[in-house]
Formats: C-alpha cells, sequence, structure tokens
C-alpha cells in the first residue's frame, strides 16, 4: 500500500508529560490574560475531571500540576506552541516571523520572501493526529497580499495559482513542496529541539508524516440508453444526453447594436459551423435542432430597470404565444471579471431575477471574456451544456455508490449591517439532489430578521420537507453542510432530523477551503484522482483532483484536497463510511456547468453560487426570496 506525506512536521515524542499551574474555576471569576480553561483529571483517576485555569507560569492561587500530553489535547497543543516561540527567542531565527492568534488557532508565520504585492509565508501550527496518535505542527504556504494593491494576475503567480508565465500553475504541488523544503533547510537547525533537559527532549522532525493512502472507485457517468463512460464530454458525443429536451426551443439572443458581430459568431459557434473540431453543434450534442427558424433578437436600448423590465415582458410574450415550446435568453454583456467571485454586472443579476420570478431561462455570455482569441472555440461546449440543463434537459448523471438516496446541501447567506457587523436577515435554503446528482430543486428553508426565529423555522421547514411526498421513495436522507455553518445552526437541523422516523441520516460536513494537504511520491508530488486517507475515526482528506492512472501528466492547476467529516447526528450505526465518501466524490462530476467544471461535489457548489446569487438578489427592490425555489437549475 502506498503513503501519502501530509503536511504535518511530527513530534518525535508523542508521550511526555510537562509542568502547568492550576486553579479550580469559580462561578465568579473572570478571564485574565495569559489564563486558559481546560477540563483535567483531578488526581490519579482520569475519569473524574473538572475545569481549571490553567498558566504556563506561576501564578498566586495556581498549583503546580504534571500535566500528560492526552490529558488535553488543547492544552498540548498550545504548549508546543509556547515552547516553538520560546526556541525561537532563545536561539533566533534568520526569517522574520509573528504570531498569529485568533479563537482557538494559532500559527507561527515565517515570511520566506516579501515583494511589493506581498509575502510569502511558511506557517507552523500545532496539531494531533488522531489517526497516529501522533503530535506536531501543520506547515503549509500562503500568500499574504499588501491590501492596498489589487488583486490581479501577479498575485496569483506569487501564490502559485499561476505559473511564471500567467498560465494555470500545472507545477502547484511541487512548488509548494520545494518552497516548504527551503524553509527547513534554512529553519530547521533552530527548531528542532523545542524543549531541553535531562530525558525530557522534545523534537520536531524534518521529514512530512507519512500515512497510508487509499482509493475510491473513478467517477462514472451514465447517458443515454444508460450507456456509460469516464469522460462527460465523450460520453455526451457518442451516446447522447440521459433526457433530452421534449419540446422544440425558441432562443432569444439580447445584446446591444455594438455586439452584432459577436453575436453572430457566437450563433455560428452554438451550431457547431465555426468549431466543429471542439463542439459540433447543440443538435449534434444534445438533440436540440438550432437555426435561423428559431432564433429571435431583442435589442438592448438602454439599461435602466424599466428598459430591462421590457426586455423580460418581450421574452415573456414569446413564451406565452409559443405555450408548446421552451424560450431561452442569451444575454450578452460587456463586464471586466477579474476574479471567479464577481460573476455579472447588477444589470444581469436584475434580469436573473426577473427571468427566474417569470419562470424563464437565461443565459450570460461575458463579450471580454470569450471575445478573447480562442476563449469561444473553448468554452461553446460549457455555454451549450448549461443552457440545456437550465431548459430541462438531463445531460447525464453519475453512477450512485448508495441508491434511494436523498442529498441535501444545505446553504446560508446571511445578509450583515456594514458598519456594524450584525446580522440583519437570516437566509437558508436547501439543494435537492439524489446521490446520482440528479437536481431536484431548491427550496427555501428560512428567511428570518431574528436568530431565533430563523433556527425555528429552519427546523420546522426541514421537517416539512422531509415528509413531502416528493421525498417518500428515499430510505437515506445525507445532508452535505458546508464549514462555515454555525453550531446553532447544525443543532436546528439535528432536532429536525430526530423528528423523522421513516429515514435513515448521514450528515457529512464537507470543508474545500482547509489547513490540510499532502504529497505523493511521485516526481509530480500529486496523489492520484479519488485517493484519501484517514485522520481520524470521522474525517478524511480526499483528492477530487489529480493524477490519472496510465496518463500522470499535469497540465493544469489541480485543486487542494477536501476535508470530510461525518458528524453525529443520529447517524446510523455500522454504515459504510466509504460509499458515502464515494457518493461526495461523484457529485464532484455531476457539475452542469461545464465539461471541465470545478471538480466539486455540487451539494457544496451549487450552494455556494445560490448565496452569491442571493446576496445579489437582496439589493434589488421587491425581492421576494421564495422566487428562487425552482426546479430548474437557474444558477447554472
Amino acid at each position: 500500500m502506498a503513503n501519502i506525506r501530509l503536511n504535518i512536521l511530527p513530534i518525535s515524542e508523542s508521550d511526555f508529560s510537562f509542568k502547568i499551574f492550576r486553579k479550580l474555576k469559580q462561578e465568579e471569576d473572570t478571564k485574565e490574560d495569559a489564563i486558559y480553561f481546560y477540563h483535567l483529571p483531578e488526581d490519579s483517576d482520569l475519569t473524574k475531571r473538572k475545569g481549571y485555569w490553567v498558566s504556563f507560569l506561576p501564578r498566586e492561587g495556581f498549583e503546580e500540576f504534571e500535566n500528560h500530553s492526552f490529558y488535553a489535547i488543547g492544552l498540548t497543543k498550545r504548549f508546543l506552541t509556547e515552547q516553538l516561540l520560546n526556541t525561537l527567542t532563545i536561539k533566533g531565527c534568520p526569517l522574520p516571523y509573528n504570531v498569529y492568534r485568533r479563537f482557538t488557532e494559532e500559527k507561527i508565520e515565517f515570511t520566506i520572501h516579501e515583494f511589493t504585492k506581498g509575502k510569502q509565508i511558511i506557517y507552523l501550527s500545532p496539531f494531533y493526529f488522531e489517526e497516529q496518535k501522533r503530535f506536531g505542527f501543520i506547515i503549509d504556504f500562503r500568500f499574504s497580499r499588501n491590501k492596498e494593491l489589487q488583486f490581479d494576475k501577479e498575485v496569483q503567480v506569487l501564490s502559485f495559482s499561476l505559473d511564471s508565465q500567467g498560465r494555470s500553475n500545472k507545477n502547484y504541488y511541487s512548488d509548494k513542496f520545494r518552497l516548504i523544503q527551503s524553509f527547513l533547510d534554512k529553519v530547521y537547525s533552530n527548531i528542532q529541539i523545542i524543549r531541553e533537559g535531562e530525558n525530557n527532549l522534545l523534537h520536531i522532525e524534518n521529514e512530512l508524516i507519512e500515512t497510508p493512502v487509499f482509493q475510491l472507485n473513478k467517477k462514472e457517468y451514465i447517458f443515454s440508453n444508460k450507456s456509460t463512460a469516464n469522460s462527460q464530454f465523450q460520453g455526451i458525443r457518442n451516446y447522447g444526453p440521459l433526457q433530452k429536451i421534449d419540446k422544440e426551443i425558441l432562443f432569444v439572443f439580447i445584446f446591444e447594436d455594438r455586439f452584432k458581430s459577436f453575436a453572430n459568431e457566437l450563433y455560428l459557434s452554438l451550431t457547431g459551423k465555426s468549431n466543429p473540431g471542439t463542439f459540433p453543434g447543440f443538435e449534434q450534442m444534445f438533440g436540440v435542432v438550432l437555426n435561423t427558424s428559431n432564433v429571435k433578437q431583442i435589442k438592448i436600448e438602454g439599461f435602466s430597470n424599466e428598459q430591462l423590465l421590457s426586455i423580460v415582458d418581450k421574452v415573456k410574450t414569446y413564451q406565452e404565444a409559443e405555450p408548446n415550446k421552451k424560450v431561452i435568453g442569451i444575454y450578452i454583456e460587456d463586464y471586466a471579471i477579474d476574479t471567479e467571485d464577481i460573476v455579472a454586472s447588477n444589470h444581469y443579476y436584475f434580469m436573473k431575477y426577473n427571468f427566474i420570478k417569470n419562470n424563464l431561462p437565461l443565459q450570460v455570455v461575458n463579450y471580454r471574456k470569450l471575445s478573447e482569441k480562442n476563449s469561444l472555440k473553448w468554452s461553446t461546449s460549457n455555454v451549450a451544456l448549461a443552457m440545456f440543463a437550465k431548459m430541462g434537459g438531463i445531460p447525464w448523471v453519475v453512477k450512485p455508490s448508495n441508491n434511494n438516496c436523498l442529498i441535501l446541501g444545505v446553504g446560508s447567506s446571511h445578509k450583515r449591517n456594514e458598519e456594524t457587523g450584525e446580522i440583519t436577515k437570516y437566509f437558508a435554503y436547501t439543494v435537492c439532489l439524489d446521490s446520482s446528482g440528479l437536481y431536484k430543486t431548491l427550496e427555501v428553508l428560512a428567511d428570518e430578521t431574528s436568530e431565533t426565529n430563523y433556527l425555528q423555522k429552519l427546523k420546522s421547514n426541514l421537517i416539512k420537507l422531509l415528509k413531502d411526498s416528493r421525498m417518500s421513495d428515499y430510505k437515506t436522507c445525507v445532508l452535505h453542510l458546508p464549514f462555515k455553518i454555525k453550531q446553532n445552526e447544525i443543532s436546528a437541523i439535528s432536532e429536525a432530523i430526530k423528528q423523522i422516523d421513516d429515514i435513515e441520516f448521514v450528515a457529512i460536513k464537507v470543508n474545500l477551503d482547509n489547513k490540510y494537504f499532502g504529497y505523493s511520491f511521485h516526481n509530480t508530488f500529486v496523489p492520484y484522482e479519488s485517493s484519501f486517507v484517514k485522520l481520524s475515526r470521522n474525517e478524511y482528506l480526499v483528492w477530487f483532483e489529480g493524477l490519472l492512472y496510465g496518463k500522470e501528466v499535469v497540465d493544469k492547476r489541480l485543486a487542494n484536497p477536501v476535508h470530510i467529516q461525518f458528524l453525529n447526528l443520529g447517524n446510523q450505526k455500522g454504515f459504510d463510511e466509504r460509499k458515502y465518501l464515494q457518493d461526495v466524490l461523484n457529485l464532484s462530476g455531476a457539475n452542469w456547468r461545464g465539461f471541465n467544471a470545478k471538480s466539486i461535489p455540487i451539494s457544496i457548489y451549487y450552494s455556494q453560487i445560490i448565496a452569491k446569487y442571493s446576496e445579489a438578489f437582496e439589493k434589488i427592490d421587491g425581492y421576494e426570496e421564495n422566487s428562487i425555489s425552482n426546479d430548474k437549475p437557474w444558477f447554472l
């Protein structure tokens, strides 16, 4: 069995003790600086514990206590940070460093290189690796941008997202690994021993910790007539979509007069006449006829709300005049997009919301992005895919690991007062899928101005949804929760599922932006796609992207691994966690936003997109949250 090197520098000694000073916590006590609270054993009976104030230095009223490393993991991690800082103070350090503390998180950040745009930083953060029962330090790289300067390509190069030529950085893994090794070459002799004394040494090792790696199955896609393939594009091309659209389509191009030439290029590309090698055409790929007989044009005369609403009304009129057809708007807009977070302009959001309200699909096409050389050639297939799904077609599903399994991706989008930071509106929703990745619906779960009412609505509407007749065929429900969901929201969800008797529940927290990383022993340092390692009894690290067997070549920047944690919210006992990991992985292949879309489970990714949309829709006068509930994936 192969191993992966996790981004953890282990401590050689795991079973050790250290001196602290402690005092029993009293009700009237208040927190003081450099004093920490932990539950510790009273004496040799480790089962009897009490709450103590803890100091690393003698204090009046505190008693000395020999604390074992496993008595309180959090205390031991804090002790390791203190020891490392003491060592750096005594021995010095060839690199500038500072301490970052936020709640229970502690990091020591070392500046490797400094630029006008910001700093390249390697940080060490104390960690307990439960699977191997070892302490150590997470070690990783990040780029700290100078907040006064703009996010641009140079920042992306310095953060290793892009290579020195401004292209997707296929050496992302090796660049990070080599920078960590460079850091250790400079600093390791200063931090190797972080506690000295007779028979009482603590050593930091200079090699990343190794752990066994396991393999999930490759994603398998299902197309027309239950034909299967490992490639989404080739599967559609060879077999056709799983379910075609049962109506004729009317395409309505919406653009300013200055984009007439580009609109014609887009039309020719969608028909397959411009770039048949990269996209053979709507009809050949999806069975949807597109020619001059089913195309309309609406010219944009201005961008006032009244003028934009008149466009919506014209499209609505087309739909009402042709009830047996499906009408879709294709809106060409000119808008600068510097980051993926900025999807489109306020005009687009206004149009999008009003199209949704009228149950009309809309596809935005960004002129600045797709008019660049070869951009339209490579993007047309993705534009067509999203349009096909918005119109009600089903391009493909993934072969599930669990059958009769409902998946609810729960998300939230809270509105804050910009001056005070207080939450003024609480909003939660769920993306309903099944384990094949088939989109069912989007349901608003709560929309309240008070937290108490919000949590109550979240609970009651979740119960109502789960008891709905549409969900009656499912034997298992898996909740996919984003990392940022609050504990009180998780508690409300937990209370809700305890009231449902006829379905088994599994709750999974999916963290895309996590502190974990890993390196293979391949010369690219990249693990294979579908690899996973176990971090603890209920935590895993999964590579949704990676090397492919038989094609060990990296041609783009590959994503970080995903942290997955199983939560105990009434889970069935003895269930196979591997099957649920497989379904999370599979859902990363059910993304209908594009053939090479982000390799993130759509239960979480779609929720992220909806959060951005709802944030933009909030600014529209008369916005009604429930209007975004829809059985068509309008957010693609």
